[in-house]
């Protein structure tokens, strides 16, 4: 995800009565919303029937073809590459199929990390599709103006433009999230609170008023870390800081974040930060520890 670095190839208000295209892949990746009318589309073996709201992320070399379409279609849509390439502005906008390409066009085929590392499917429906809509339209008028800031702003718009899916597929994802989300944000405010302490998993589940299980796999699902992950990541992050701006040892600090020894100290910041903690003051603050 670090290496993502969106560049818009192309991005335009589409509008189309009679909508066909035949079979063919993309070097790059194309976005499209639907905002009036009905296609019916293939990607890959499977046939979909895409609908006002839903998105569609067509992913570099997946063969796809619009078959019909119902109504005057409108599709604002974007080319784009996710990773920065050095040879963005020399791939066109595809238009054949595989067989048709020759090794040259082949080698243009982006990596594919949309769904790979980010889980994007190729039809897209959330709640959220009308802010994702207005993202994509903005993108859009800045790309037909290009001004002096286009390179960065179309950075950021794409980068939102991925965010926002992300955010809208975890909700769609997660019903029993937002019913449970404040009592979540409680258990985290304890975690934090009382990092230096061993707190049971029971009394977090308890806090939140759920079963071991079902809180362990909610907490989990919000944050990405499960509790004991999460006080780890924090404990750490307040010894950074008194590596940082305290004259407090090693020792000193291993006790404040909660730890019974600096071994045990010293093998978790390592495990999380690839150095140990003597090196990582040394680094950042030029200083050898007292």
């Amino acid at each position: 995800m670090m290496k993502l670095s969106p560049n818009v190839r192309r991005a335009w208000n589409h509008r189309e009565s009679g909508m066909r295209l035949k079979a063919r892949i993309i070097f790059d990746y194309e976005l499209l919303y639907l905002e009036k009318g009905q296609l019916t589309i293939r990607i890959g073996d499977t046939i979909h029937t895409i609908m006002p709201g839903d998105i569609i992320l067509f992913k570099p070399g997946k063969e796809h073809e619009f078959i019909e379409s119902s109504g005057e279609c409108w599709m604002p849509h974007i080319h784009f590459d996710a990773l920065h390439e050095d040879d963005f502005e020399e791939v066109p906008i595809n238009y054949k199929n595989l067989s048709e390409c020759s090794q040259k066009e082949k080698g243009w085929i982006r990596e594919e990390v949309l769904e790979s590392v980010l889980q994007i499917p190729d039809v897209i429906r959330v709640e959220n599709h009308g802010e994702i809509l207005k993202t994509l339209q903005q993108l859009i008028h800045t790309y037909e103006r290009r001004d002096l800031d286009f390179f960065i702003l179309q950075k950021s718009l794409a980068l939102k433009l991925i965010y926002l899916i992300v955010k809208g597929l975890e909700a769609s994802q997660a019903s029993g999230l937002k019913v449970h989300d404040k009592s979540l944000d409680a258990t985290a405010t304890l975690i934090m609170e009382r990092f230096d302490q061993t707190i049971l998993l029971e009394e977090l589940s308890k806090t939140a008023t759920l079963s071991v299980f079902h809180y362990s796999r909610l907490f989990k699902q919000k944050y990405g870390l499960t509790p004991h992950q999460f006080q780890m990541r924090y404990r750490i992050e307040k010894a950074k800081d008194l590596m940082i701006y305290s004259p407090l040892s090693v020792t000193s600090i291993a006790e404040k974040v909660g730890y019974g020894s600096v071994y045990a100290f010293s093998k978790a910041f390592k495990q999380m930060e690839g150095i140990s903690p003597r090196k990582f003051i040394q680094t950042f603050t030029g200083m050898n520890e007292l």
